[in-house]
């Protein structure tokens, strides 16, 4: 029996701690009874969440971001999974070119991808902001979905979708009743990313948002640049937790899953 390595178990102990200081770090100064955004916080209140779920501050931006993710993956998760499919199991011509192109925007920085887009949108005319905002999420997000699909996809054997069709399951039913129960993972993973990279998009809203359409990143942002106060914390909070209970809600479902 091997013996367990105490400086190696140290090691990845103070990893983690690193990584997770700056959460601790907000969770803790959310409760702050100051006015100020402070660590270590000056006393215990959570009259800073009560500001932020009633105050009305970031329940506008909230709710455009919420809107904003959902429609993003709505549309970048089977548009990716479509694409990482046809790249996973067919062969064409500028295969390879394919594959790069809807991949690039993981290569490109942010910065030159957003004036870019701002440049294009402004050339097609395009003045809703929201659309502008929309399509440019879902370019940015669906190299993710690929990515993430294709991996899921070169898991599964093709005998198994070849034995359905000569069962009698046309491609079309075996797709959605074989290969995509058979990667529901690499699904759930690409829901999740979609939903949580979309919501949390900063240099894309600061080029092509305008008037009335205002993100919670953007809100949080200009917060911090001019209003340094505890309710930053406090929403920020909101947000790790949100998301924690969303990645163990994934979780369950794939245990759940894998059981039935």
């Amino acid at each position: 029996m091997r013996r367990k390595f105490p400086l190696l178990t140290i090691v990845n102990t103070l990893i983690y701690l690193f990584i997770m200081a700056p959460l601790l770090v907000i969770l803790i100064s959310s409760f702050n009874s100051g006015e100020f955004l402070v660590f270590p916080p000056k006393g215990f209140s959570l009259r800073w969440y009560e500001e932020v779920l009633t105050g009305g501050r970031y329940t506008g931006p909230f709710l455009t971001s919420i809107k904003l993710a959902v429609l993003t993956t709505l549309f970048a998760l089977p548009l990716g999974t479509m694409i990482a499919y046809a790249i996973q199991r067919f062969e064409f011509r500028l295969k390879n070119a394919l594959q790069g192109l809807f991949l690039s925007p993981l290569v490109i920085p942010t910065l030159l991808f957003g004036i870019g887009l701002l440049i294009f949108f402004s050339y097609l005319g395009i003045r809703m902001f929201f659309l502008r905002l929309l399509l440019a999420h879902i370019i940015l997000i669906i190299p993710y979905v690929v990515r993430t699909m294709l991996a899921g996809f070169s898991r599964m054997e093709r005998s198994v979708e070849e034995a359905s069709i000569i069962l009698g399951a046309s491609p079309l039913k075996t797709f959605f009743l074989v290969t995509l129960p058979f990667a529901r993972t690499s699904l759930l993973a690409s829901a999740f990313l979609s939903l949580v990279l979309s919501f949390d998009e900063l240099v894309i809203a600061l080029f092509l948002t305008g008037p009335g359409i205002n993100t919670l990143p953007m809100t949080i942002y200009s917060d911090i640049q001019f209003n340094l106060s505890p309710s930053l914390a406090a929403v920020s909070s909101i947000i790790i937790t949100g998301t924690i209970l969303i990645g163990l809600l994934g979780i369950g479902i794939m245990r759940w899953g894998k059981k039935t």
